[in-house]
């Protein structure tokens, strides 16, 4: 009897139901992942406290280089030149970004840092635009106007200029802009254990090199302060990369890039929750507007174009299903290093 009613089952329901589940599992993760980003600005800003930023990172990429290696040693192991090449200068920028966003963490606020940090989104597009000569649309512009409202109610003062912390927040920012727009060049023709492989092998090495001429290198720590080494190298770095990479083959890219720009809400939350934020008219409205402007460039044109696409199947007779795929369209990983 059982049988039977398997075998009247339409097949097609199965997968979908399937489906669905994985796509819930999918946008959970990532919306996980939002939520550890988030907590590790408050858990860098305490241990700031107590330890240099150059000896942080350092220890952090060594402790993120070892279990990525050990996890992928083939991938490290099997690079080509090219593979090294390609890495090399994702490597160099985005340890240019971490090193000013941690540096600049001692003089600005969790919140604050997130949000701005989430600025490098609006950012992209026009860095694409001057390097590969192609206009953004009319939704990245509109987002990246009231994304920089945003910063500016959050950050300026009185003079109208940003504060030392709040200004380097911004400069990381454009370091993680330029990350993105160059990782988006090279993915294609790496793959992707071996690009974020490689890129923690050459961010380590030159920390080894830096590091000695900036802080005394050290690893008799507090509990505390390996437990913040220990915990954002695991969950910014391979947890993340983990998590992402099965999780943006089950959900799209737009789902994806707005569910991972949480980030900077949560970074506000555990910094009101931590005592290290405060509730203020400007926060909330610039957190709120840059918040906005981001949703704006990821999730309008996406929407636009599966529209587009949806009516085109339509008018070619296409199953419904082919056309829903259009919603997917080109985003760069990130990797939290």
């Amino acid at each position: 009897m059982s049988k039977a009613k398997l075998s009247t089952t339409p097949r097609s329901g199965v997968v979908g139901s399937y489906s669905r589940r994985r796509l819930l599992l999918a946008d959970s993760s990532l919306f996980a992942v939002a939520v550890m980003w988030g907590f590790n600005f408050v858990v860098i800003k305490d241990a700031l406290g107590f330890l240099d930023p150059m000896l942080y990172t350092m220890l952090r990429y060594a402790v993120g280089f070892a279990l990525l290696a050990g996890l992928m040693p083939r991938s490290l192991l099997g690079a080509s030149r090219h593979d090294w090449m390609y890495g090399g200068v994702l490597g160099v920028i985005y340890l240019a970004a971490l090193v000013v966003q941690t540096y600049a963490l001692q003089w600005t606020t969790p919140g604050k840092s997130g949000f701005i940090t989430g600025l490098n989104v609006a950012m992209v597009p026009f860095l694409f635009w001057i390097i590969a000569r192609r206009s953004p649309g009319m939704f990245q512009i509109l987002g990246a106007i009231v994304a920089t409202g945003g910063l500016g109610v959050l950050s300026l003062r009185g003079n109208l200029t940003l504060s030392l912390g709040d200004g380097l927040t911004l400069i990381g920012a454009l370091c993680y802009a330029l990350h993105i727009t160059a990782t988006g060049f090279f993915a294609p023709k790496v793959r992707p254990a071996t690009l974020a492989v490689t890129q923690i092998a050459v961010s380590f090495a030159l920390c080894l090199v830096i590091t000695p001429f900036v802080t005394d290198v050290r690893v008799d720590l507090p509990a505390r302060g390996w437990a913040a080494v220990v915990w954002t190298a695991f969950s910014g770095t391979v947890l993340a990369f983990v998590i992402q990479s099965w999780a943006q083959r089950h959900t799209s890219s737009t789902h994806a890039a707005v569910l991972l720009c949480l980030e900077s809400v949560f970074s506000a939350t555990f910094g009101v929750l931590f005592g290290m934020d405060s509730i203020t008219w400007r926060l909330v409205t610039g957190a709120g507007l840059i918040l906005s402007g981001i949703l704006v460039i990821e999730a309008f044109p996406a929407r636009m174009d599966g529209r587009a696409r949806m009516a085109a199947s339509k008018a070619r007779a296409l199953p419904p299903e082919r056309a829903e795929g259009g919603d997917d369209v080109d985003h760069a990983g990130r990797l939290r290093e």
